[in-house]
This record gives structure tokens, sequence and C-alpha cells, in this order.
């Protein structure tokens, strides 16, 4: 689990934020609590894994050190489409654009997956 610590302080330097700034994306009130758990002083939920890879903008499996994020999804498929969609910087902005949406849009893409996956196990 050191590694995830590390890796969480690692990708908030990458990206120039601060121990506040994530404090704030994490739910926590001050720096002194991301400090904690950078230095391994502190043990993460799965859910707290969760918000802290949306906020550094990177996937769990990659702020876990898994080697792919296979771990992450349900099946190897669903991960190299992923994987392909991460690392195509035109298909990558879909996620840092869902991260500043609406609540109301991202419900309606959240809706459309769901009939999309309705619609293919009817097919």
């Amino acid at each position: 689990m050191l590694g995830l610590y590390d890796n969480i302080k690692r990708r908030r330097i990458e990206l120039g934020m601060s121990q506040d700034e994530l404090a704030k994306l994490t739910g926590y009130t001050d720096r002194s609590s991301i400090a904690k758990i950078e230095a391994g002083k502190v043990d993460l939920t799965r859910s707290k894994i969760m918000l802290f890879a949306e906020a550094l903008r990177i996937s769990p499996a990659d702020l876990m050190g898994w080697e792919s994020d296979e771990e992450y999804y349900f099946d190897s498929d669903t991960a190299a489409i992923a994987q392909q969609m991460k690392d195509n910087k035109e298909m990558s902005m879909l996620f840092d654009a869902a991260r500043d949406a609406d609540p109301e849009d991202l419900k309606a893409v959240y809706n459309m997956l769901l009939a999309l996956k309705r619609k293919e196990r009817k097919e």
C-alpha cells in the first residue's frame, strides 16, 4: 500500500496541485490530512481511493500502481478500450470534460449509456 501513498504525492506534484487543493477536492478539511496520507500514516478506503483518483485525474489502477486497468474493470476488453481512450488525447478530453460537467449532464450521459447497454442485451 505504500506505493499508493507515494503515487498520490507524485501525481499531485505532477499536476502542480497543493495539499490544500487536494484536500478540498477529496473532502478533507485541510492539508495536514493529505500530508498524513502521503506519509502512509492513514489507510484509505476503496471509496477514498476512488475520490483521490478522480481528483488527481488518474485511474484507480494507476494510482494503486497496478500494471493495468484490468483489476479495475470487469473484463479485459473493457480495460483495453479504457486504456485506448486514456492514451488518445482527443478521447481523454471526455474524462476532463466530465470533471466539470453539471450533474444533470452527467445523469443524461449515464442514462444514454444504460440505454445502449439495454439495447446490446436485446440484440
